[in-house]
């Protein structure tokens, strides 16, 4: 996880370690897996050395640490124990249940499914975090996304769009993506679209506004100013959008298994769209802004997750 992720999220210090804590799932595009890239990297992570695992459990110790906040990173479950600490586990899905859909074509997941599996159902403290995927052990939380910083009239102030314009966000979720010829967008002309990872610097041709990958305005914020998200199904997008209580017209990846839940999220909370997972290398989908625009804003649904992982860690660390 680059540095600038957590600058831009955490409204206090931080020290980052550089580690390489999981390999989840190897992706050839934002909606395209490659499970036998995922198996080679997985052979290369584990299982741990047993003396990695413990610097790394000496390094909790030497800075003072007194508890381990995880999320589906087996390594943080871990090292978490070889430190003697109580460890959190955070998750809406785990390894074990996504891999399950490609043992048949990869079988060599299979060990590794079965390792992590233990390791999560092992956990002493496990919070799940609506939209959460399948039955596990655990207590169920409200969904978790990052909090607004800017009101929407001041994001679309920062974007130069005015607040009677239909501002149309485009994002695939901070995965790099081929947007192709945006020609035919410019010719929507009551429409303005803004697109995370459009280009290398921040720049405007026409209704269109780029913004490189790493943008320069806060991809939450931009998702709350935002009429209409277009873009990738995935929970963080999802959450921000629920909350924003704004239109969606999504790409589903259709291998991943995540994805038909937070699919039946969306679809039973915002008004939503379905589109073909290569509807964005065409001009079809841009037919249907108009209608789904057209259709009433839902009230924001309330995101309290972050605070329920705040009191439960609170309670596991007790007095400082």
């Amino acid at each position: 996880m680059p540095e600038w992720f957590f600058a831009e999220s955490l409204p206090c210090p931080f020290v980052r370690h550089a580690v390489v804590s999981d390999v989840g799932l190897v992706q050839r595009s934002a909606v395209e897996e490659d499970p036998a890239a995922t198996r080679e990297r997985l052979a290369a992570f584990w299982p741990p050395a047993p003396a990695a695992v413990d610097r790394l459990a000496a390094r909790l110790a030497d800075r003072g640490c007194r508890a381990v906040l995880t999320d589906i990173s087996p390594l943080g479950l871990v090292v978490g124990r070889a430190a003697g600490l109580p460890t959190l586990l955070v998750e809406s899905f785990t390894w074990e249940w996504i891999y399950a859909d490609y043992l048949a074509a990869e079988p060599g997941l299979a060990p590794f499914a079965a390792a992590f599996g233990a390791l999560y159902a092992d956990a002493p403290r496990r919070l799940r975090a609506e939209p959460f995927c399948g039955e596990a052990p655990g207590r169920p939380i409200s969904p978790i996304a990052r909090p607004t910083r800017a009101t929407p009239a001041a994001t679309r102030a920062r974007l130069g769009i005015p607040p009677d314009r239909a501002l149309v966000l485009v994002s695939m979720g901070g995965v790099p993506w081929r947007f192709g010829d945006l020609t035919p967008w410019r010719r929507l002309g009551q429409v303005d679209f803004v697109v995370p990872g459009g280009a290398a610097a921040e720049r405007r041709e026409g209704n269109l506004l780029l913004l490189p990958h790493h943008t320069p305005v806060y991809h939450p914020d931009l998702v709350a100013a935002a009429d209409l998200v277009v873009g990738k199904l995935g929970y963080s997008t999802v959450v921000e959008a629920a909350r924003a209580g704004t239109r969606f017209a999504y790409l589903p990846r259709p291998r991943f298994r995540e994805s038909e839940v937070l699919a039946a999220w969306v679809e039973a909370r915002l008004p939503a769209l379905r589109l073909a997972p290569e509807a964005l290398a065409g001009t079809a989908w841009l037919a249907t802004l108009p209608e789904l625009l057209a259709r009433p804003r839902p009230a924001p649904l309330p995101i309290r997750g972050a605070e329920e992982v705040a009191a439960e860690l609170a309670t596991l660390l007790g007095p400082a």
